[in-house]
């Protein structure tokens, strides 16, 4: 409902405009009246009313000199005059107090409702801007963490355009210049691993981020994790140059023996840990990460410099075709195999060369088309077979054309209707779970953020995680509470209240369900 005050001297009026006007009819309600500009101020501000009805000429205060302090209180809802005087200074002074309308007495009940339905109309459409503004600035605030992820992708892998810093990075980077940097690349072994399901490839991903940032927090280092791709992260390292090398390579040791330990003794999963070489300036991160890479052989595949050949697909051209397929943009797909044609084109083609090189693009395409829930093999027939297909082909001509036309069939195949939509909302849902995992998280509430329906995104999520939205969220807690609890830093009931569990008993009843025995027993079991 629309609050409304009328504010006018003549008792009267007061009483005919709150007797004949249809209120409700309306959507409105009168909230306050008063019969001076003093006592107007004061229900104005009690009720903060959307459409203030007021007359000038009243005792103590006049209603343009209490519209002139409501405005400068603040105060931006719709004012409209109902007033037996019409002299042009104070209708001038009206607009400048920006006046809704302005009406003489005596007005009809017909032109009054009139008035008032400009008037809802007007507020109707400022409700709607608001809330396109509010959306909006959500969005902002969702996609700002997006923005600096892929800034900081841009400058590992030699993307990044000079003097294109994002405003939040330069307070970093004024300490940057005090520190050297490393990058280093975290290889996993297969995402297609029999044993991980979807959700628990998931959950493995949160949970490597989660076990890295403890790990760090024991150094004096600062750093950044990054999901490059289904397969691979990247940490960008930050040291105070005052860190002599005989210690920094301690610590690089450490970390790397102790992050490669923890994510096969949790997961079972085989990780392979690489650094690049120290730099002394930032800008450099995409060579030391490109040594990184080199070492553990995921971007580029294959020994380089193999029968004397540099025939390699350039790691800046591995990330944007990653880029590009994940996105569906055959366009730009192309123009990176072209691109990388031109660099590859000095190498003199032979079956071994197009043979090795196509097998890296196959694989960046098949591990990019993975991390958005769509396996490549689904989309040829099952008599295709791409080894034959490459050591056909006779020069980079053929070779090119042959994979453009692979990149074509898979941007344009069916199963790209819905996936990557559905995968970046769910990486959004994912961020939301992290940040408020110690709260009572409920599907609505994500729903509600999001701007879709409920039904609609379990819906979705179960379809791309594998499992429902609460499941995951009580798997997701629970595992956080064993290492916690295996930590032994909290009692039983702080571990309760830090995933989200206000009452311990009930936490207490969940966690023997999940786990088959209670917190007690695995204090014990340390």
């Amino acid at each position: 409902m629309w609050k409304v005050v009328i504010i006018d001297d003549e008792e009267h009026v007061v009483r005919g405009l709150k007797k004949i006007t249809s209120w409700k009819a309306l959507g409105c309600e009168c909230v306050g009246e008063a019969a001076n500009g003093r006592r107007g101020l004061d229900i104005v501000r009690e009720t903060s009313p959307h459409i203030v009805l007021t007359d000038i000429y009243m005792p103590i205060m006049n209603g343009l000199d209490m519209i002139q302090i409501l405005r400068e209180d603040g105060f931006d809802g719709e004012v409209v005059i109902l007033s037996g005087y019409s002299e042009f200074e104070h209708a001038r002074k009206a607009m400048q107090l920006n006046i809704t309308d302005y009406l003489s007495k005596p007005a009809s009940v017909d032109t009054i409702e009139t008035v008032l339905k400009r008037v809802i109309n007007k507020l109707e459409e400022k409700q709607r801007q608001q809330g396109y503004l509010q959306e909006l600035t959500n969005k902002v605030k969702r996609y700002e963490p997006l923005v600096e992820t892929e800034w900081m992708k841009s400058l590992l892998t030699g993307r990044l355009r000079n003097g294109e810093i994002p405003e939040e990075f330069l307070v970093k980077i004024t300490k940057w210049k005090d520190q050297q940097h490393i990058a280093c690349s975290l290889t996993y072994d297969g995402p297609q691993n029999k044993e991980l399901k979807p959700a628990d490839w998931y959950l493995f991903r949160y949970s490597v981020h989660k076990m890295i940032r403890e790990v760090l927090n024991g150094y004096p280092i600062d750093f950044r994790y990054l999901e490059m791709d289904a397969y691979r992260s990247a940490l960008c390292l930050h040291v105070n140059k005052s860190v002599s090398e005989p210690v920094l390579s301690c610590m690089l040791k450490e970390i790397k023996d102790q992050v490669e330990q923890g994510i096969y003794s949790s997961f079972n999963v085989k990780t392979t840990v690489h650094y690049g070489r120290v730099k002394e300036n930032w800008t450099d991160l995409s060579e030391s990460f490109n040594e990184a890479c080199m070492k553990s052989q995921s971007f580029p595949l294959g020994n380089p410099y193999e029968d004397g050949t540099r025939a390699t697909f350039p790691m800046e051209s591995s990330q944007k075709l990653y880029d590009a397929i994940r996105y569906a943009d055959a366009t730009r797909a192309k123009e990176v195999l072209e691109e990388a044609v031109g660099v590859l084109g000095e190498v003199p083609y032979s079956t071994l060369v197009g043979y090795k090189v196509g097998i890296e693009i196959w694989t960046i395409i098949t591990y990019s088309l993975y991390d958005i829930g769509i396996f490549i093999q689904e989309m040829f027939d099952e008599d295709f077979d791409l080894a034959q297909h490459l050591t056909k082909q006779g020069n980079w001509q053929e070779w090119i054309r042959f994979l453009c036309e692979q990149i074509e069939h898979i941007c344009y195949h069916q199963q790209w209707d819905e996936n990557i939509k559905h995968k970046q909302l769910i990486e959004q849902v994912m961020i939301y779970i992290e940040k408020h995992l110690a709260e009572n998280i409920t599907l609505q509430d994500i729903a509600d953020e999001l701007y879709i329906s409920r039904n609609y995104l379990g819906q979705i999520f179960k379809k791309v995680v594998g499992e429902s939205f609460k499941n995951y969220v009580t798997r997701l807690r629970m595992e956080k509470a064993k290492k916690m609890i295996q930590e032994g830093n909290f009692l039983i009931y702080e571990v309760s209240e830090k995933v989200g569990y206000v009452n311990p008993a009930y936490f207490t009843t969940m966690f023997k369900k999940y786990t088959g025995y209670t917190p007690r027993d695995l204090i014990q079991k340390r």
